[in-house]
């Protein structure tokens, strides 16, 4: 019977590409033996909906996966027989699928970890599958520590000082997200991803902002404060009067509410696979996940078993594999984790998703992309704190080792929340920290729009542009020492926005110092005039400046309350131009 029907579906395939009137026909044929149409295919994922905790085979108290589901990475150019043989081979129909990707969720019988291999290694003997695996499912939830207490600082008495960041805005400050702001007109349409709980659609400072992929993805948001919390980090409103301004106000949020229903903790890696997709599809290039699994780890343990987070990274490295082979770019950022469920930090390895790829695990070779492509598209970030006086350090509970790139400030960031009547919260953990690099590199692609997301990541991350270090943890606070603590760099949207603008422009660096008459440092106001854009910087306490300008003939004004100060720079002169120190009156 089954030589048969394999032989019927050859001969229909091989007519319809003569006679186009039996399309239709092949796909109901297709449909019907298959589960999906084969020229009308299209992306669907209604069955991640069905999936509940009792689709899951737990293999400990934190690690399963899911019964009877598969999933196949399939050639571009394969044909209706090819996919048919192989779906047959395992006893399986499709399900869901997803493009970009061409994968294949399959619904066949196993319901232990020894028979999802054999049916694995059945479909990749199929010449038109590139690569099969099953679903693991991990005990997930956002990065973030709700206990922290807040602190008093939203009563107006906060300054800006970008030399000693403090107060409520502290974070902003210690990123110089003001002077960063100040090359604006040089800003280009960008869109993030944020895969998080589900987001506040009509709050104040994200109301317009916010798009989903699809209708019923925005039918599935159900608002969340850490949702919301982490939109707003992003992408506030600026200039509007109230509240906060996200660290890329310009932004649009390309949005995925990764939980089924409130409180979801069981979550399998096909829920983040279909966001990525979902997220690229509609044009986001920095995608956000403040979310991960090590919090689950049980106390006493280092870490979760390896081979199911090397399971999890050769899937995941093969999917985005395939991403770049057709022509997708994109950069993925995911926060450390808060260590395991007593807070004590261990490797972010154990953090999963893309946090637990590496050399040894990824699987893209299989598909000729260097594994250095796929690792250089992904930053880990872990959280600091403020320690006043402009020094930082990573927070005790924030995850560390060689897969963390760089930290972000995470202690007690203030935020739009779902709360009734537009409220504004204080949250902490990695969580936090990692939208600020999302927002970083959202700005640095926004300047430079071709640059490609590995080199996004090398500007965002390289310690030359940035401006302060985050500290380890101290001796006294590890718990696992054998894990790698080191210095981080502290993420800095001006310097890496600088460095963006020095990849599109032949630019010229201005710097020097504010000071009043009788020479104290001062925090002043400026202006930059050329003849096409302005831009608008500022000094900190320290008088200190520096900024970075496309040639042009520039005028300079520096205002304070006191007074105004105007200068006149050629750009004709030497590539970087000391202003030494100008004495306002």
């Amino acid at each position: 019977m089954h030589s048969i029907l394999s032989l019927l579906v050859s001969v229909l395939f091989l007519l319809a590409s003569h006679l186009p009137g039996l399309v239709n026909s092949i796909d109901f044929i297709s449909d019907f033996l298959t589960g999906v149409p084969y020229y009308s295919l299209q992306t669907s994922a209604d069955f991640l909906d069905d999936i509940t905790d009792l689709n899951i085979k737990k293999l400990d108290d934190n690690t399963g996966f899911i019964k009877d589901t598969l999933l196949v990475f399939m050639k571009e150019q394969h044909s209706l027989p090819e996919r048919y043989k192989a779906f047959k081979s395992v006893g399986g129909r499709c399900i869901g699928y997803l493009q970009p990707a061409n994968l294949f969720v399959l619904k066949a019988p196993f319901d232990t970890l020894e028979a999802m291999e054999i049916l694995v290694q059945r479909l990749e003997e199929s010449e038109s599958v590139l690569y099969a695996g099953g679903s693991f499912a991990f005990k997930r939830e956002e990065n973030y520590t709700p206990n922290d207490p807040f602190d008093d600082l939203e009563d107006g008495s906060d300054i800006w000082d970008e030399s000693n960041p403090g107060g409520s805005t502290w974070w902003l400050e210690a990123v110089e997200a003001r002077n960063a702001w100040g090359y604006a007109e040089l800003f280009n349409d960008v869109k993030v991803g944020i895969i998080d709980s589900g987001f506040e659609l009509e709050h104040e400072e994200l109301a317009g902002k916010i798009s989903f992929p699809k209708n019923w993805l925005k039918a599935r948001n159900i608002p969340s404060s850490h949702g919301t919390h982490v939109a707003g980090i992003i992408a506030a409103k600026a200039d509007n009067g109230v509240g906060i301004s996200g660290l890329a106000p310009h932004a649009k949020l390309v949005c995925i509410d990764w939980q089924r229903e409130p409180g979801q903790v069981w979550s399998e890696n096909l829920s983040i696979i279909f966001g990525v997709g979902y997220s690229i599809k509609a044009g986001a290039g920095v995608i956000n996940l403040s979310l991960g699994s090590s919090r689950f780890i049980p106390e006493g343990k280092s870490g979760y078993p390896k081979y199911a987070m090397d399971y999890e990274a050769g899937l995941i490295s093969f999917y985005m594999a395939i991403l770049l082979n057709q022509g997708h770019d994109f950069l993925m950022v995911q926060s450390a984790g808060n260590g395991d469920s007593k807070g004590k930090p261990v490797d972010a390895f154990n953090n999963g998703t893309f946090c637990c790829i590496n050399a040894k695990n990824s699987k893209a070779h299989l598909l000729g992309i260097p594994t250095a492509e796929v690792l250089d598209r992904i930053i880990v970030v872990g959280s600091a704190e403020n320690l006043s006086n402009a020094r930082f350090r990573q927070v005790s509970y924030s995850n560390v080792g060689e897969q963390v790139d760089i930290c972000a400030p995470g202690r007690q960031i203030y935020s739009c929340t779902d709360f009734a009547n537009n409220d504004y919260e204080y949250k902490s953990g990695t969580s936090m920290a990692a939208p600020v690099v999302s927002a970083t590199a959202g700005l640095v692609w926004s300047v430079s729009p071709k640059l490609k997301g590995s080199q996004v990541k090398a500007i965002v991350c390289d310690p030359a542009n940035t401006r302060y270090t985050a500290a380890p943890t101290p001796v006294a606070n590890r718990f696992w020492e054998d894990l790698t603590y080191e210095d981080l760099p502290l993420v800095n949207s001006k310097g890496a926005v600088e460095a963006a603008i020095k990849t599109v422009y032949d630019s010229l660096e201005v710097y020097g110092k504010a000071v009043d008459s009788e020479e104290n440092p001062l925090a002043c106001e400026i202006e930059v005039r050329g003849s096409v854009k302005t831009f608008k910087f500022s000094a900190a306490a320290d008088g200190k400046f520096s900024f970075v300008l496309p040639r042009d003939n520039f005028s300079i004004s520096f205002k304070t309350d006191e007074g105004l100060k105007e200068i006149i720079l050629d750009d004709q002169g030497d590539q970087v131009v000391d202003l030494g120190f100008i004495t306002l009156p």
